[in-house]
């Protein structure tokens, strides 16, 4: 029997981070979830998941700088959460440097889940392809 994927959750947004866990957990996917960057660059290194979701906007360590620690030891795929409109995260942050970190795509907070779902199994199906 196949494992199931497991998805590690960094958001700063305890409720947002609940309701995404139960919803992807209702799926079949493992999540675990935390809510800085610092714990999630330790989960990564202790029990590597096989997707991360990151909250680009967040105190302390925010989601680019915790990408730029994290693909300092792994290519994980990475999508960006970001309740801000793209626009507000592209006049943020250069996309080119987003692009150079490896990000896998964006999830608008107010979109559907099934929106992330379709996002999070193409993601998937890619990483895949480049495995083999």
């Amino acid at each position: 029997m196949a494992s199931k994927t497991r998805i590690l959750l960094i958001d700063d947004e305890k409720d947002f981070l609940e309701l995404m866990s139960f919803w992807l957990k209702s799926k079949g996917y493992d999540t675990i979830t935390v809510t800085n960057g610092r714990e999630g660059i330790e989960i990564i290194k202790k029990n590597m998941p096989d997707i991360v979701f990151l909250d680009i906007f967040m105190p302390d360590l925010n989601g680019v700088e915790t990408l730029r620690e994290i693909r300092k030891f792994s290519d994980i795929p990475v999508i960006m959460l970001t309740v801000a409109e793209l626009k507000n995260v592209k006049d943020a942050y250069s996309m080119n440097e987003l692009n150079n970190l490896g990000v896998s795509g964006f999830f608008k907070k107010r979109d559907g889940f099934e929106d992330l779902i379709k996002l999070l199994e193409v993601t998937i199906r890619m990483r895949k392809n480049i495995k083999k």
